[in-house]
């Protein structure tokens, strides 16, 4: 979408949406919060896991 312009049909928030994600630093925050979303979720899980006595 961002290589197409569409984001410019979709108003002030496609505005905002190209201008984040279409440069380096956007893209680096969005892979470190999809790296936070998997990685806390799995510690947790082994944190409940280990203390149970299965």
């Amino acid at each position: 979408m961002l290589k197409m312009d569409i984001s410019a049909l979709m108003g002030y928030t496609g505005a905002l949406y190209k201008d984040f994600f279409g440069n380096g630093t956007g893209i680096l925050f969005t892979a470190g919060i999809m790296l936070v979303w998997i990685l806390l979720p799995l510690w947790i899980a082994v944190r409940i896991f280990k203390r149970k006595d299965l």
